[in-house]
């Protein structure tokens, strides 16, 4: 099954573009000063009529103006050839839409907001692309690691355009409600899933607490076999097999802090601690996470991110920063720009034997965490090889609440100088996973297990 779900790497900061409308500007001459031939004094003209009769007579300019520039095929306000291109074809394509499309459903805003869809698009980069003001916001709600919705992450199989959940946060509206990971989503209200986009489906529930949505979903009739490896085994045998089954659930959202980092300690006291993907909040549940299993005597450390699409660059270097002595993290290049250097402070490391779990879809941000700690600390990197996303995205906030552009702006290297962009990150031991979506993070994990294997072997 081949999911598709990754985030980028943004880098959102203070950046703003503002988008001006370039109006004509038409100014009548002061009127002259001198007197009429009787010679009184002209009567004195209020200032409010003189305000309005110039706010009047220059719309009618401006209109006049504009109109013989539309007769001519003139566009003066266009700067470059390709406006001109642009402005002609959209001219051209809506009178034939006018003329002979069947319906009249599409907004202004629809056609504006696909327009320059389209010219971002053009650039061919997969990366880069156009965001409507609700598509940034809830960008921006992800990477802060908070928003309103429902506690649960869904995955699309591209081949099918089905959609499952993949993950359930604990105390989260979905759990309480009774969704579970592997349940096929079939409709949300009146949507039909397997119609809608995954980002449709998603920017449906998203944005408002304590809306309901009725959820009709598909549970397979089996079960995972398996149990969080602890040093307990756990056979296939009391796992009951019942036939598949339709549910209707009612999920009310609320307001959401993503959990983005979960761990426990394994047998031998080697922690195991799962990163999902990296926001705004991720350096501080790692350090939580981190904290507790030394409390517990942690002597080893499993760091996986497995399926981690990515994330915000500053959340990854913060991490980094706790794991790492001092020295460089991460190189970023941007065109015409000097190359920006992150590096680790040594307030604070771990000194403990650690490996780290990828996979193919373990993406960007989950790449530069990876690699990193193979370039610096030699940490052995388990699993099979990484997605290739070694690109930059930053996010142009529009003004006006129009969205924004998100474009592709670098590429990141390495500590030690090396590109992964459309290659990726060789693990040291090639591991292929052979079990199912369900037996991540147990007892039939080989991956895991081998992570295991090799941290009990340095700690003897």
């Amino acid at each position: 099954m081949n999911f598709e779900d990754f985030d980028d790497i943004e880098d959102i900061g203070d950046i703003e573009i503002e988008i001006e409308d370039f109006d004509d500007e038409i100014q009548k001459s002061p009127s002259s000063s001198r007197k009429k031939k009787s010679g009184r004094d002209p009567k004195p003209v209020r200032p409010g009529r003189l305000y309005v009769t110039g706010i009047v007579t220059g719309i009618l300019l401006t209109a006049t103006v504009l109109l013989f520039f539309d007769i001519m095929n003139w566009h003066p306000f266009s700067t470059t050839p390709a406006a001109d291109g642009i402005y002609d074809l959209s001219k051209i394509v809506e009178t034939y839409i006018d003329k002979h499309y069947w319906k009249s459903d599409t907004s202004d805003e629809q056609f504006a907001n696909m327009s320059a869809k389209g010219m971002v698009a053009a650039l061919g980069d997969p990366y880069s692309v156009f965001m409507t003001q609700e598509e940034l916001t809830r960008t921006r709600e992800r990477n802060n690691g908070d928003y309103a919705g429902i506690g649960a992450a869904i995955g699309v199989d591209t081949t099918t355009n089905r959609k499952y959940v993949t993950r359930v946060d604990s105390g989260s509206p979905s759990e309480k409600c009774g969704l579970m990971v592997g349940d096929e989503i079939l409709m949300i209200d009146d949507l039909n899933a397997q119609e809608k986009t995954l980002d449709e489906l998603v920017s449906h529930i998203r944005g408002t607490t304590g809306v309901s949505h009725v959820f009709k979903v598909f549970r397979a009739g089996t079960v995972a076999s398996g149990s969080a490896v602890s040093g307990t085994t756990v056979s296939g045998a009391g796992n009951e097999m019942t036939a598949g089954e339709t549910l209707t659930l009612t999920i009310v959202t609320d307001n959401i802090i993503n959990k983005s980092v979960y761990h426990q300690m394994l047998k031998d006291n080697i922690g195991y601690l799962q990163i999902l993907n990296y926001d705004r909040e991720t350096p501080k549940q790692f350090r939580t996470a981190v904290e507790d299993l030394k409390k517990d005597g942690m002597k080893a450390l499993i760091l996986d991110v497995r399926n981690n699409g990515g994330g915000v660059l500053t959340s990854v270097t913060d991490v980094l920063n706790q794991l790492l002595p001092a020295g460089t993290l991460l190189t970023e290049t941007r065109k015409n720009e000097k190359d920006q250097i992150y590096k680790s402070t040594d307030d604070e490391h771990l000194d403990l034997p650690m490996t780290v779990l990828i996979n193919g879809y373990s993406a960007s941000a989950a790449e530069v965490f990876a690699g990193a700690l193979q370039d610096r600390k030699k940490v052995p990197l388990i699993g099979e090889t990484s997605y290739g996303k070694g690109v930059v995205q930053s996010i142009f906030p529009l003004s006006g609440n129009r969205g924004g552009i998100k474009l592709t702006t670098g590429e990141y290297l390495l500590p030690s100088g090396r590109s992964i962009n459309g290659t990726g990150l060789t693990p040291d031991e090639e591991v292929v996973f052979t079990g199912t979506a369900e037996d991540y993070g147990t007892n039939n994990d080989n991956q895991l297990i081998r992570a295991l294997e090799l941290m009990q072997e340095q700690i003897k």
